[in-house]
């Protein structure tokens, strides 16, 4: 069997796994007690998110044209 030429990493220290943690129950917290704020912030991002990608997407175009 040959060797694996990938050494990945698993797992993690254990300050990784406390910090992992802590932002999904800080997040799980702000949708239970803020559900409306925490939706708008999701919206925000996912319609950030999809400018970036069609800026991006219209430079590639331009410098095909250009």
């Amino acid at each position: 069997m040959a060797k694996n030429p990938f050494s990945l990493k698993t797992g993690g220290g254990i300050l990784k796994k406390v910090a992992g943690v802590v932002i999904v129950l800080a997040a799980l917290a702000l949708v239970i007690n803020h559900p409306h704020d925490a939706a708008g912030m999701v919206t925000s991002a996912t319609d950030k998110g999809g400018g970036i990608i069609d800026s991006v997407a219209k430079f590639f175009r331009d410098l095909s044209n250009g």
